[in-house]
């Protein structure tokens, strides 16, 4: 790992440090959702399920979790992102999960999840700042990232953020 990728693992690390998943939709619980309710035994794996330091999982777990994004909630979201950008940046080049792609595909502005409070408001200026610095990690590492999505999305949020900053430019005036 290059000291690039170290400082934006840092960065990461310290911007979501303090998040945990209080009652959100935990990793057991994507799964449980995704089966439809069908298999009981994710909805009881996932009362030992870590809440409350994201550090703690480790990547052969995040592997075994492909749905996350799809199923979690937005305190989920908050606090699983880092932990899968993380693995991202540090595997993308040896692995060939599909975790590091769904990662990137779930950083968009029309997640569901987003519809109405706006992935802006989900996170503090930090955090925003690192997810953006990861899509652009992403996009310079295409070919082992998907670039091409890592490069719509962070235009999506940049065109936010600058949709923002004219709607509260407004309110001023």
């Amino acid at each position: 790992m290059d000291t690039m990728e170290q400082e934006l693992i840092s960065r990461i690390r310290e911007a979501f440090g303090h998040v945990t998943l209080g009652r959100g939709v935990s990793l057991n619980m994507t799964e449980y959702y995704d089966s439809g309710g069908c298999v009981p035994e994710f909805a009881e794996k996932a009362k030992s399920d870590e809440r409350h330091d994201w550090t703690k999982i480790p990547d052969s777990t995040l592997e075994r979790f492909t749905v996350t994004f799809s199923f979690t909630d937005i305190d989920g979201f908050r606090f699983y992102l880092p932990a899968y950008m993380i693995y991202t940046i540090k595997n993308h080049r040896t692995s060939d999960s599909v975790i590091s792609d769904f990662t990137i595909y779930a950083i968009d502005t029309e997640h569901p999840l987003f519809q109405d409070v706006g992935l802006l408001n989900v996170f503090s200026e930090a955090q925003l700042q690192c997810i953006i610095s990861f899509l652009e990690y992403c996009l310079k590492n295409d070919g082992t990232c998907d670039g091409d999505v890592a490069r719509v999305n962070l235009h999506k949020i940049r065109n936010a953020q600058n949709n923002k900053r004219r709607h509260e430019g407004r309110r001023e005036n």
